[in-house]
């Protein structure tokens, strides 16, 4: 069940199919895919509080956004897939980054950077994962040193490196992680630091309208103020306590996408002649490429909202629970791709 009342979550879900029968054609995503480019103005647009205000979904109503649940989650994820996974991607990678401000923040902190992120409308990014350790966060090497000035720490200077960041070279803001002397710690970071840099896009197979890139961090300085918490070494607990949350986004992602590809399926199929008959009524073509693909589609959406409403009824260590999610509907999603290209190129029939 929603958390947003019903009327404004699908409200939210017809403007943003309306936004992008009008501004996201098909030509334009497959030129911004060629191009490996990333759609600032579409973000733009999407973030503006005056426009469309989409980021105001997923911050609490205390700090100035819509309070939305797992399930609202769940399903501007899959709307968003099913436009373009690269657009998605670059729109709720902000959603992963504020995770760490809102688990593990005082309230100062997320009155302060949640506030901000509402009223400018400001893209983040999560700075975790590192070329050597990959997702294996306890054996990350960037390094937080304390600041100190007349014996009270006052900052941190952060020296490491991160791979793979969505939002990476696009991002106004930063959840870094990285070892301080008490353990492992998250850290807010604003762009345009001394010290700070990021590469270029990553060359990607696809996705490309989303931005990846590595993180340089030189003795970037953040001041005492930025550690989410207040206290060191609580890293590691406040990216545990997301992972059911945001990999419960990422099975929408497949979830979406997969929908989208084989509805295109459907569609050819409808019209398309071969041997005598429209595709749609030849049972060699339909229960090969199409229906078992809609079968683990929608156990994979059961599996979703269960895991949903258990998140949203006060139940958020979902972690087992939203890795599932994220395997079987992705590799659903994956699946019903590839049987879609295969579906129109007819090389079954």
């Amino acid at each position: 069940m929603t958390t947003l009342d019903t009327d404004t979550l699908e409200m939210v879900l017809t403007t943003l199919r309306d936004y992008a029968a009008k501004r996201l054609k098909p030509e334009y995503l497959r030129e911004l895919d060629e191009r490996d480019e990333f759609p600032h103005d579409v973000l733009r647009d999407l973030y503006d509080p005056e426009k469309f205000g989409l980021h105001l979904i997923f911050i609490p109503e205390e700090y100035g956004g819509l309070g939305g649940g797992a399930y609202d989650v769940y399903r501007v994820s899959e709307q968003m897939a099913r436009i373009d996974l690269g657009i998605a991607t670059g729109v709720l990678a902000t959603f992963l980054g504020t995770d760490p401000i809102v688990v593990g923040g005082t309230e100062e902190q997320k009155a302060h950077w949640m506030g901000r992120i509402a009223s400018e409308g400001l893209l983040v990014a999560y700075g975790a994962t590192e070329p050597q350790a990959g997702s294996d966060l306890g054996t990350l090497t960037t390094r937080a040193v304390p600041v100190e000035e007349d014996g009270k720490i006052i900052g941190y200077k952060i020296t490491g490196r991160k791979q793979w960041i969505s939002n990476g070279g696009v991002a106004k803001l930063y959840t870094i992680l990285a070892n301080a002397p008490g353990g492992i710690s998250w850290f807010v970071m604003e762009a345009g630091q001394p010290g700070f840099s990021y590469g270029k896009p990553e060359d990607k197979h696809g996705i490309r309208a989303s931005n990846t890139a590595a993180l340089f961090l030189d003795e970037v300085f953040v001041p005492v103020e930025n550690l989410i918490g207040g206290v060191e070494g609580q890293g590691l607990a406040q990216a545990q306590a997301v992972f059911g949350y945001t990999r419960l986004m990422v099975g929408s992602f497949g979830l979406g996408a997969g929908w989208a590809a084989l509805e295109r399926a459907i569609r050819y199929s409808q019209t398309r002649v071969q041997g005598g008959g429209l595709l749609s009524t030849k049972q060699a073509y339909t229960h090969k490429l199409l229906v078992p693909n809609a079968v683990h589609l929608e156990a994979s959406r059961a599996y979703i909202e269960w895991v949903a409403e258990r998140i949203d009824g006060g139940d958020p260590d979902q972690q087992t629970e939203g890795a599932v999610a994220k395997y079987f509907a992705t590799e659903s999603g994956n699946k019903a791709a590839e049987d879609a290209i295969q579906a129109l190129s007819l090389i079954h029939i």
